[in-house]
Parts: structure tokens; C-alpha cells; sequence
């Protein structure tokens, strides 16, 4: 597999489809690659498909991780968590300086590297129905609850995972999951593709310190990135890569729909 490089100003994005991976393969190859914590968790699940999904995402992680710094092999990185579940490189094997996110949700997994710590990601399937009004009053802004349902009935299942998948990714990169109240910040929808954000007085972030993307993932699935670099930093470029073998991958365009 070849070496891969990252600058400051780039983020990379690994995607894979579970179809092309067999789980008797993965298991006998990969299986050792996790740790106790991970092992514990694969066989609690009930369902191959979960058991899949699971390894999968590891294995995407360790794989593309290893692609920027030869000297760690995929079963040889060792993680640590922050208070809030957020894992990381342990700090001494990360010379690299190398930061990322994982995301999956049904067939799809995908994985952001960058070279900033404050980076989210977030795929949803979204043919998959929810009690949107529900679902909204409860975890939406009310500005955004009442955009979201003066939409047309037919199309609010495709703003809702629009807006699901940018407070996931936006969460995430701040490292803190829903210990951050989804309430507490808001997203518009601006012309054909562009993006706005509002923080209130109770979450005290900056809008201009991030940007934000919504990006194509085929008609099923929504899929957001949230990135913050501070005041002023470069703007910054997204590339893609699938992985189609535990040691091939292929570039992909990244389509953005919908950018902040």
C-alpha cells in the first residue's frame, strides 16, 4: 500500500462498503488487531452484520492510519479516550500528528484524517424512518424545528438526517458527544449550496472558527463533516480514498453539496 501524505490545510476521507469484505476473512486476518476492550465488545454482538460493521470500522481506521506513518502496522496502534469517549493516538506513537474520526451506519463506514484534533464526521443511513416531528422538538433548535416542519411532508426526512448528520459531526469534532446539547446550536440552509451556523449564548463557540460540509454519499445516506482550525486558518480541501482490500484503496472525488 502506498504512503500517504497530509498537510496542514487537508482533510482526507476513507470510505468502504461492507460488501466488499467477507467476515470469515476479517476474522481470521484481523481479529487479533483489537484490543481487549474491542474484543469484549465484537462478540457481545448477536448479529454478523453487526459483528462486520464493527471490525470493519477498526480495520479502516488502523489500515488508513498506517498509510501516513509506515514505522506503526495496522494491528500496532495504540488509542486513548477522553472523558467523553473521544479516541485519539496515543501520544507516543503520534509523531505525525495525526487526528481522526470514525463514523458507520449501515453498509457504509468512513473515517476523516487531519492534522488538527478538532474534526468530526457523521453517515447516516437515511431511508430509515423516525418520528421526525418528535425527534426534533426534542433535539433540535426551535428555529430549526420550525423550518424543518414548514417543509412539504415528503420532504422532511431528507432535511432532518441533513441536519442529524451536521450536529453529529459538529459534536463530535468538539469531542464531547451529546454532553453537548444539540438545542444549544443551529443550522441554516442558504441558496442551492450553502451552509450557515449559529451558536448561542450558552454553547460560547465561534462560528467563524469552523467549517462545515455536507458531502455525497449515494441516495441512501447523509454524510457531514465539521472541522475547526480558529480564526483566519486556511481554508481547507477534502480528498477522498475507498479501501477495497485490507492493503488497496482507490481515490475517490469528494462531492460537496453543501458547504460553511
Amino acid at each position: 500500500m502506498k504512503e500517504m501524505r497530509i498537510e496542514e490545510s487537508e482533510i482526507h476521507l476513507w470510505q468502504l462498503e461492507q460488501a466488499d469484505f467477507e467476515l470469515s476473512s476479517l476474522q481470521s486476518e484481523c481479529l487479533a488487531w483489537l484490543t481487549e476492550s474491542e474484543l469484549k465488545r465484537f462478540r457481545r454482538y448477536q448479529f454478523d452484520r453487526h459483528r462486520k460493521q464493527m471490525l470493519l470500522g477498526r480495520v479502516l481506521m488502523r489500515v488508513a492510519l498506517s498509510s501516513y506513518d509506515r514505522s506503526v502496522a495496522a494491528a500496532s496502534w495504540n488509542f486513548t479516550h477522553n472523558d467523553y469517549g473521544k479516541p485519539a493516538i496515543s501520544e507516543e506513537q503520534n509523531s505525525a500528528s495525526l487526528y481522526f474520526n470514525l463514523s458507520h451506519s449501515a453498509e457504509k463506514v468512513v473515517l476523516a484524517v487531519s492534522r488538527f484534533k478538532d474534526i468530526g464526521i457523521d453517515v447516516e443511513c437515511a431511508r430509515r424512518p423516525r418520528r421526525i416531528a418528535a425527534v426534533a422538538q426534542r433535539y433540535f433548535s426551535d428555529k430549526e424545528t420550525a423550518q424543518l416542519l414548514s417543509l412539504p411532508a415528503d420532504q422532511q426526512q431528507s432535511r432532518f438526517y441533513d441536519l442529524w448528520t451536521l450536529k453529529e459531526a459538529y459534536i463530535k469534532a468538539c469531542g464531547m458527544g451529546l454532553a453537548i446539547p444539540l438545542q444549544h446550536f443551529s443550522y441554516g440552509f442558504s441558496g442551492d449550496d450553502g451552509l450557515t451556523v449559529e451558536f448561542d449564548a450558552r454553547r460560547n463557540d465561534v462560528e467563524g472558527a469552523w467549517q462545515f460540509w455536507q458531502l455525497s454519499a449515494g441516495s441512501d445516506f447523509k454524510l457531514a463533516v465539521a472541522a475547526k482550525a480558529g480564526e483566519g486558518a486556511l481554508t481547507h480541501t477534502l480528498s477522498g480514498w475507498r479501501l477495497i482490500d485490507l492493503d488497496k484503496f482507490l481515490e475517490q472525488e469528494v462531492q460537496v453539496i453543501r458547504s460553511k
